[in-house]
């Protein structure tokens, strides 16, 4: 018996709805794949080229860090008079960084040619007034005070410049005891928006001043600063009046730190015409004892000025594809089999590209955090 029209109909209709939901469904799967791909080949692309950028900055790392040791050969070479270091002895001359696919400089600079931050621990005399340059126990004390004055665009009297020491000493000294009417302890941290408690401790790096009452609310002030401080791992290393400059390097500012060495009974800063009294009485190879100094400097308290250096800065960059990298290494002076070398204990990476090599401050790794070497 033949179906009825109806029911044909009916069944040709099903069989359309299903083929319909078939390909549907077919669609849907090949967009879900193309998708997938996509989104795999995304993700393979992303992981080839993080790991084309880790490779090429671990070869970037390896060459920074291999400028040590052409640092210490070279060093060795030149450094023929120990007691004493100037400019032009040859230690500071820029030495290329060229390889197949590299190139970069690299150069050793001087890291006492700054104030070292960590030199103005030294507790205050309480009983002395301020503006009374007893109050201070250090020329390096006094040394800051008259530096924090040299700034024609952000210009500071006495009374400010020694109580921003005070804050400075306060951040260094273990105690609780507030230095006077500019220092703070932790009760003036805690009491800020964001509280956080003083170092109560010697600097490990010379971005810890932004954190410090008077230099907190003046962030322009720390960066004129920063071209005349530094951090290094001791105190009373002193500054190597041999390698300072009239000019700061890189730069067109006068050398404001050598308008600091002034007689011990003035907290002002000196004359900018002492600058040429210093640079005609020292010799073309630099002062030899420490004697001719002072001879050199009637007047002047010299206290804290040598004539070599103790700890060097090697500034370094390289470029490796489309890797660029720069690094700083804090050196100190080694002997190794009765030779002078440099031996380094500390590397920062430098994430701001300097003139001619700029020095920057602590080395931090991947994780940001400070990073010694062994």
């Amino acid at each position: 018996m033949r179906a009825c029209l109806p029911c044909q109909s009916n069944s040709s209709r099903r069989n359309s709805a299903q083929r319909g939901t078939v390909l549907v469904l077919v669609l849907l799967i090949v967009a879900l794949v193309a998708a997938l791909s996509i989104k795999f080949a995304a993700q393979y692309q992303l992981g080839l080229a993080r790991a084309e950028a880790r490779w090429h900055g671990a070869q970037a790392r390896a060459f920074l860090e291999g400028t040590e040791e052409v640092a210490k050969l070279m060093f060795a070479e030149v450094d023929r008079d120990q007691a004493t270091d100037f400019l032009g002895e040859g230690w500071d001359t820029e030495f290329p960084i060229e390889d197949e696919g590299v190139s970069g400089v690299a150069q050793l600079v001087d890291a006492t040619t700054q104030l070292n931050l960590n030199d103005l621990a030294s507790p205050l005399v309480g009983d002395k007034p301020m503006g009374s340059p007893e109050r201070y126990t250090s020329e390096q004390q006094r040394r800051f005070i008259r530096l924090l004055q040299t700034f024609p665009d952000i210009p500071l009297g006495q009374d400010q410049a020694e109580y921003l020491l005070e804050a400075v000493v306060d951040w260094i000294d273990a105690d609780e005891n507030e230095s006077g009417q500019g220092g703070a302890e932790s009760n003036f941290y805690q009491s800020m928006p964001e509280p956080y408690q003083p170092a109560n401790a010697p600097f490990k790096s010379v971005d810890e001043l932004r954190l410090i009452r008077g230099f907190h609310e003046n962030p322009q002030l720390v960066l004129r600063l920063m071209p005349f401080i530094t951090v290094l791992p001791q105190p009373a290393v002193g500054m190597n009046i041999n390698t300072m400059e009239p000019m700061v390097r890189g730069t067109k500012m006068i050398n404001n730190l050598l308008l600091t060495i002034n007689d011990s009974n003035s907290l002002s800063p000196a004359p900018e015409s002492d600058l040429k009294q210093i640079f005609t009485a020292r010799p073309e190879t630099g002062f030899t004892e420490q004697s001719a100094i002072q001879t050199a400097f009637p007047g002047k308290n010299v206290e804290g000025l040598n004539v070599k250096a103790t700890f060097f800065w090697l500034n370094a960059t390289v470029q490796l594809v489309e890797q660029r990298r720069s690094m700083r290494s804090l050196m100190t002076r080694d002997d190794f089999q009765g030779r002078p070398t440099l031996k380094a204990i500390q590397r920062e990476d430098v994430y701001e590209l300097p003139s001619s090599v700029r020095r920057s401050d602590e080395e931090e790794d991947e994780d940001g955090e400070t990073e010694l070497v062994e």
